[in-house]
């Protein structure tokens, strides 16, 4: 039986083909990059708009809104692909943004004061399953 497991060794040259594969892997990395540099950026803005004044915050509103729109838009796929997306919860957390999104243009900073904390915190809910997803 011996003799079996040499041969078996000397068939190792396949991983000279797997290693060929893992080198492939670099575009597959960049989108990475993006998920991490987009999730750092809406993790950032929700981060200042928490901080910001109401007045602020109203100034930084169109800035928001294009990030949040940009995140749902780029990763709408990855969302769609993530395994929470057959919890009704989920899709009602992914419309009530693009609702709030729709709402913000509109929004005074009096409204705004007591509307921005939900809608953060659900815009960082879809941030944390796309971290997940990512893992």
């Amino acid at each position: 039986g011996s003799a079996d497991q040499g041969s078996a060794a000397t068939a190792a040259p396949d991983t000279g083909g797997a290693a060929g594969l893992l080198a492939m892997p670099e575009p597959v990395s960049k989108p990475d990059t993006q998920v991490a540099a987009t999730v750092l950026a809406v993790t950032n803005d929700v981060k200042a708009l928490r901080a910001a004044t109401p007045a602020a915050a109203l100034g930084r509103l169109p800035a928001h809104e294009q990030l949040v729109t940009g995140l749902l838009t780029n990763f709408a796929t990855k969302i769609r692909a993530l395994p929470v997306q057959a919890d009704p919860s989920w899709t009602s957390v992914i419309d009530s943004v693009r609702t709030d999104l729709a709402r913000l243009p509109a929004m005074k900073s009096d409204s705004l004061q007591s509307f921005l904390p939900g809608h953060l915190n659900r815009v960082m809910r879809i941030v944390a399953c796309i971290q997940m997803g990512r893992s």
